[in-house]
């Protein structure tokens, strides 16, 4: 028999409707997408392909791509990296479709979840807490208190298991970090929690990670050499959820400042409020067992540091809130800035304004060297600690040298990108950014075309690839896809393939565009919306979802319909009340719920049944014009002699279209209407890539009212056969 054919016939015995899943799951229903979707990436892996596809709601695809992972895992002994953007995915596959599958198939492969190092505790900044307990308040205290006790019970040692309230900044004491760890010298390295998970993950062929560690793996190599890694070596990978990780990967190689980044390690190294915690301090009380410390190394620790500390917490103070003024002033006629998150792109005519050149630019510098006159103090200070190397004392004074170096590299990383930041022209293909978030201050200087990097460092390194979601195609086609990714380099290896959802949308779902409203830039459109929405809450007997592209939208409907006597027996929900997790729960729990929900709610949201008949889509995603990256993108678009909208916008915003239109469909059983109330999809050219990229539904678009009075006729007529009626 050939490889081919045994390959195929593994298939057909997972998967037909004799197969081993109809044999462990009850009602199975033998889905032909789902089989070829698993042939296709069989066939990658044993022709070292790169695979695209997008899969359909209800195609299965994470067995599609697991089957092939665990036989080549079985078969070749060889690691796949398979990557996802959501928690809920990683868990879903480690703790239900993994352990599923190698059940099902009887067969051993190891898979494990990997996660970055400061997920895990870390037992010797545990123990330094233990023998300092007189340095926190009393919440800390009970805080820590509870870590031990944790510590004592759990097997991973990870922060996700732990069960009881935890304040980020109690668990950022306990938190493994690279820069400060010790490896093999720790006294705890034996029963180091991270470095049993990093073992694991060296025994393991399946390895689930997020795309953010898959990035820091590859960003960790680029900068280090191969041989420096947070992964183990691997030539197999799957990406999920891969219409995510351009921006992903935008965020993740770009370089930042932040007011409170720079703050925090600040506060770590020396603290007025509470010296006791202090790096200093800790390092003083160790060095207190010389009966005699030398006066010039005293005057550093408890002078010369602490006053330099305080210049440059004073200058980074200063700093931040020039900035802020600057950017208030050029943007005050605008009202975006006045939203709760500002972002403005720092172009070469902005650089030019005086008040920059005068006082932005002196002041960044200023910071830069205050912070670098601060980092040489620390080197100092390290290398007169040296001495004391054959000390007996000197391995309890190491675990702080090495937090205060670690300190000391960060704090330098901040002051060489402020000096880089100064400069005029940014380098090719970037674009920088201020940023404003409550009491923080961001600045960003990222690459804007993150295609090459990816290429080079990421899928020229891979055997196979595999990159799959239910919305990575638009109006059938790959294309923008394989620009943004860097994919066009490897034209010759690319398999491509959609498969359809098994769902029945044509009986199942009703596409609503009610093409009499206002276009989005009519005065009028906020008003008819409101009212529009009404209706369709009445309609629908509540059970809806209401998706906006800002969150100024968001609060002036919700302000309104909330208030309105006639839904009050509608149980409103808004993004922001409460903790994503918790709005979703208490949306499946009341019935007849109305969530009004932006950008996060697009996608990764899973209400199947009765809780969900209604999706409602304001308005079309495009991206907002003055965003830096859009405007970025443009110009540099423009430069290359391609059209901005048409090559970047309408791509973008189908495919977050399709993420929202994707929430109501979650199970064959599921019905309901989705309502565009931007009808520039039925009556723009470009709204024809929209429509394409759609499962094929029914389609009412008319008028308000016509279009209203088919949905409460569809809301009957499937109300009855869900019944049998």
């Amino acid at each position: 028999m050939t490889e081919k054919n045994s390959k195929q016939e593994l298939l057909s015995l997972i998967f037909s409707n004799e197969g081993l899943l109809a044999r462990s799951l009850k009602n199975y229903e033998e889905r032909p997408g789902q089989k070829e979707m698993a042939q296709s990436i069989l066939d990658s892996y044993s022709e070292e392909k790169i695979a695209l596809i997008e899969a359909g709601t209800g195609i299965g695809k994470s067995l599609a791509y697991l089957v092939p992972a665990a036989y080549w895992a079985l078969k070749h002994q060889e690691k796949t990296v398979i990557t996802t953007n959501t928690i809920a995915l990683q868990e879903q596959l480690i703790h239900k479709d993994i352990p599923f599958l190698l059940k099902t198939m009887n067969i051993e492969v190891k898979a494990c979840l990997v996660k970055g190092m400061g997920n895990y505790l870390c037992l010797r900044k545990l123990q330094e807490l233990q023998d300092q307990p007189l340095l926190f308040s009393t919440e800390e205290t009970k805080e820590v208190q509870a870590i031990e006790r944790w510590s004592e019970r759990t097997k991973e040692g990870s922060r996700s298991d732990i069960a009881f309230g935890l304040s980020p900044a109690t668990w950022e004491k306990v938190a493994a970090e690279g820069d400060s760890c010790n490896h093999v010298h720790c006294p705890h390295y034996k029963s180091c929690f991270f470095f049993k998970a990093r073992k694991m993950a060296e025994d393991s062929q399946l390895l689930v990670v997020n795309h953010h560690l898959l990035l820091a793996d590859i960003e960790k190599r680029r900068r280090n050499g191969s041989q420096e890694s947070i992964l183990p070596s691997f030539s197999r990978l799957v990406i999920d959820e891969a219409h995510q990780l351009e921006d992903i990967a935008l965020e993740s190689f770009a370089q930042k400042f932040e007011r409170i980044a720079t703050q925090r390690q600040l506060a770590k190294l020396h603290s007025d409020s509470h010296p006791e915690r202090s790096k200093l301090m800790q390092l003083r009380l160790q060095l207190s067992v010389l009966s005699a410390i030398p006066p010039t190394l005293l005057h550093k620790l408890e002078i010369d540091i602490p006053a330099q500390k305080r210049t440059c917490q004073g200058k980074l103070e200063e700093t931040c809130a020039e900035l802020t003024h600057f950017f208030e002033t050029i943007l005050s006629d605008k009202p975006v800035f006045r939203e709760r998150e500002s972002k403005k792109r720092i172009t070469p005519i902005l650089v030019q304004n005086p008040l920059w050149k005068q006082t932005i630019v002196p002041s960044l510098l200023g910071l830069g060297k205050e912070i670098q006159r601060l980092c040489l103090m620390l080197r100092g200070t390290l290398s007169d600690l040296e001495e004391f190397k054959e000390a007996p004392f000197y391995e309890k004074l190491l675990v702080h040298l090495m937090e205060i170096g670690a300190i000391s590299q960060r704090l330098e990383a901040t002051s060489a990108f402020l000096e880089q930041f100064t400069q005029d022209e940014p380098s090719e293909k970037r674009v920088r950014w201020f940023e404003s978030n409550g009491s923080n201050v961001i600045l960003v200087d990222a690459a804007l075309d993150i295609s090459s990097l990816l290429n080079e460092h990421l899928f020229s390194k891979q055997r196979t690839s595999v990159l799959c979601s239910a919305t990575i195609a638009t109006a059938k086609s790959f294309s923008f896809l394989k620009k943004r990714l860097g994919l066009m380099e490897h034209e010759t290896k690319l398999k491509e393939g959609i498969f359809e959802s098994p769902f029945n949308y044509q009986e199942r779902a009703l596409f609503v565009v009610p093409t009499d409203l206002p276009l989005p830039s009519s005065p009028d459109f906020l008003s008819k919306c409101i009212e529009a929405i009404s209706e369709i809450i009445e309609i629908s007997r509540g059970s809806v979802f209401l998706l906006f592209t800002s969150y100024d939208m968001l609060q002036n409907c919700y302000r309104t319909l909330s208030t309105s006597s006639a839904l009050k027996r509608y149980p409103f929900l808004k993004q922001g009340d409460l903790p994503r997790h918790l709005l979703l729960e208490e949306f499946k729990k009341k019935e007849g719920s109305v969530l009004f929900a932006t950008d996060s709610f697009w996608e990764g949201v899973d209400v199947p049944g009765e809780a969900l008949r209604c999706v409602v889509i304001a308005k079309l995603p495009f991206s907002v014009p003055s965003d830096p990256l859009y405007e970025a993108y443009a110009q540099s678009l423009e430069g290359d002699g391609l059209d901005p909208f048409f090559d970047y916008s309408v791509p973008q915003a189908v495919i977050k279209f399709k993420q929202g239109f994707g929430r109501l469909m979650r199970t064959k059983e599921d019905r309901g209407c989705i309502v565009c109330l931007d009808h520039r999809i039925v009556k723009k050219n470009y709204g024809k890539q929209f429509l394409l990229s759609l499962p094929p539904s029914k389609t009412c678009f008319a008028p308000k009212a016509d279009a209203f009075a088919q949905m409460r006729l569809f809301y009957e007529r499937t109300k009855k056969e869900g019944s049998g009626a």
